[in-house]
């Protein structure tokens, strides 16, 4: 008899060992998938609900399952839904950090940045390594325009990390926005530019509160003989009509090649040409300052 308990326990065993590595083999297959679906566009939280198997709850690196489902969820703006698995993933794990990254994801989209940037440092600061609680504290700082936490946050990061390109690129990309986001853009004086304002060099410039940043890369000098010189000596004629600036060719002055709108700041000093093709596909507006 005890022969045969011994034996029922050892087939029950090894049927319990068949469907947990079975289970294990489905769940690792489709963990594959969610992770080659970064877009979050192939997949979707119908599909992880019914094809990922109850166990195992975490992931190979000890991420709790339920977490790639409030990613779909988010990603489908279910944000109710999500928190249920959010608060899963807590329970699973809680050493992850990862109920106050996805607190703060989640308030974020409900617009409450206060509480987006509390439960996104949080998450940061608690698992810094995890490129993504550190992409969406930086998301949260840029919005904030906050270039002190942006430093801090840098200056946080392990010697290791630091050396990460990710991490850097990130972190000077965002210094780069958050500069960019002080750039004045509207002007309240803006009036056509005077033929006799726009004879002398222009250098590109951006125009900050309290500061002028000048681009030498481009450089445009306009004579009163409508002659004009770029910033390798190339000489074009030009012709400033009231609300536009045509450059014209040199050898066939009648003939315009390159026509803008342009006003003038008087309080700023600067002259903005509007829609400025720069390639196929682009065009831009310019900021340009007199320097003599």
């Amino acid at each position: 008899m005890r022969n045969k308990v011994i034996f029922f326990c050892l087939i029950l065993l090894s049927l319990l060992t068949i469907v947990i590595n079975y289970y294990s083999f489905i769940s690792h297959r489709i963990q594959k998938l969610i992770v080659s679906d970064s877009a979050m566009t192939s997949l979707s939280f119908e599909y992880l609900e019914k094809e990922l198997p109850p166990i195992p709850n975490i992931s190979i690196a000890a991420m709790p399952l339920s977490v790639y489902k409030a990613n779909y969820l988010l990603n489908e703006r279910r944000v109710d839904e999500a928190m249920l698995y959010v608060n899963d993933a807590i329970k699973v794990n809680p050493h992850t950090y990862v109920g106050e990254y996805f607190n703060s994801k989640i308030n974020l989209i409900k617009g409450q940045l206060d509480s987006a940037l509390f439960y996104g440092k949080k998450a940061f600061i608690g698992w810094p390594k995890n490129i993504n609680h550190y992409n969406n504290y930086l998301d949260i700082i840029e919005i904030t325009r906050d270039t002190l936490s942006l430093v801090d946050a840098f200056n946080y990061l392990s010697p290791s990390l630091k050396k990460n390109p990710d991490y850097f690129k990130r972190f000077y990309k965002s210094l780069n926005k958050i500069k960019l986001s002080y750039l004045v853009t509207k002007y309240e004086d803006l009036t056509f530019m005077p033929k006799d304002s726009i004879y002398g060099t222009w250098v590109r410039a951006y125009n900050f509160p309290n500061q002028v940043v000048y681009d030498s890369t481009l450089i445009y000098q306009f004579k009163k003989n409508d002659k004009l010189f770029d910033v390798d000596n190339t000489e074009y004629k030009f012709k400033l009509n009231k609300d536009s600036l045509s450059f014209l060719f040199k050898n066939n002055p009648s003939k315009s090649f390159f026509n803008v709108p342009i006003r003038y700041s008087p309080s700023y000093k600067t002259f903005i040409l509007y829609n400025v093709w720069i390639d196929n596909q682009n065009n831009q507006t310019q900021y340009f300052r007199k320097v003599n």
